[in-house]
């Protein structure tokens, strides 16, 4: 039985979505939509699918059983409600929004429906993190290093801190949410964040160009999270957990593994798309009506979002902030 799948937005996000799904046996992409006509009818022309004359017409229960939402954080409207009440199963992206408050009335939408549910944290996909989270289990972690360093994203809308959330929101939330599932709940956040050299590239951006973030978690772990979109020479993300009795190191945004304790000193490199997982889980899923094989849904994407409206309340109250 294939799953019928709606796709609303068809920039780089959501074509990457089409190129894994096309490798998905059960998937049947049907319908894409998008503002841009020229890119709605590309997109969808790669898939043999049709074009929609509205995310609403998009959203037909009798067309599609499920629906890929790729548009951008603050485009999304009430997408999500209407798909849930109509009770066409949902896939959005990262991260789920801007605030908690709508976020949080969508995401009760979406319970109350029942439909089946899934969140773009692609990267908790790979093989190499799945060892980690089993390695990870039952270890005493007392710090935590990550960072994510490289350059801004093209869009326009992106250096736009009330369209992005900045890279901390749209980017690092990787890093945040890779945190989350490998070591547990966030508990309080500070922040700092520099606007230092993004004016001198684009005038018009408001977004910082640089964070530095200390935090807590709820098992008594410390560390920080440090990010930069304007660097020209360097680039890079990595993880460190750091226990009595081991090092865990996560690098290339979770494709390379590296442990180190007593008895080994091992590193591997994912040769999985991580891509092709999710939404190979995800329309599984659908087709099956179990959650099981889903590794973020939206109730948990709603915990990593909280983190980033926290930190960024944390530097303008300049103190630490509950989670």
């Amino acid at each position: 039985m294939s799953v019928r799948i709606g796709m609303i937005g068809a920039g780089g996000i959501a074509k990457s979505h089409l190129n894994a799904l096309k490798k998905v046996e059960l998937a049947k992409i049907v319908s894409v939509f998008d503002l841009n006509t020229e890119g709605a009818e590309q997109a969808a022309a790669s898939v043999g699918a049709r074009v929609a004359e509205s995310a609403d017409a998009l959203l037909n229960p009798a067309e599609i059983d499920a629906v890929f939402i790729c548009v951008p954080q603050f485009a999304r409207g009430d997408l999500e409600e209407i798909a849930a009440k109509r009770g066409i199963h949902i896939f959005v992206e990262k991260p789920l929004g801007l605030e908690m408050e709508s976020v949080a009335r969508k995401g009760q939408a979406v319970r109350e429906a029942g439909v089946l549910n899934s969140v773009g944290y692609v990267l908790r996909y790979y093989d190499t993190v799945q060892k980690a989270k089993q390695y990870l289990e039952g270890k005493t972690i007392h710090l935590i290093q990550g960072f994510r360093i490289g350059g801004s994203h093209p869009a326009p809308w992106w250096s736009q801190q009330h369209m992005s959330n900045g890279n901390l929101g749209d980017a690092v939330t990787h890093q945040i949410d890779m945190i989350r599932y490998l070591a547990g709940e966030y508990k309080e956040v500070t922040a700092q964040f520099g606007n230092n050299t993004i004016k001198t590239l684009n005038p018009v951006a408001t977004i910082p160009d640089a964070g530095a973030v200390t935090f807590s978690l709820a098992t008594g772990a410390v560390g920080t999270i440090t990010e930069s979109c304007v660097s020209s020479f360097h680039s890079g993300s990595e993880i460190k957990f750091i226990g009595p009795d081991f090092f865990l190191q996560l690098t290339g945004n979770g494709k390379v593994l590296t442990i180190i304790d007593s008895t080994q000193n091992v590193t591997i490199t994912s040769k999985q798309d991580p891509a092709y997982e999710q939404d190979k889980a995800f329309v599984e899923a659908v087709a099956s009506n179990s959650r099981d094989k889903i590794l973020c849904d939206y109730a948990d994407g709603m915990r990593t979002l909280a983190f980033t409206i926290a930190a960024y309340r944390a530097a303008e109250e300049r103190g630490a902030v509950t989670v």
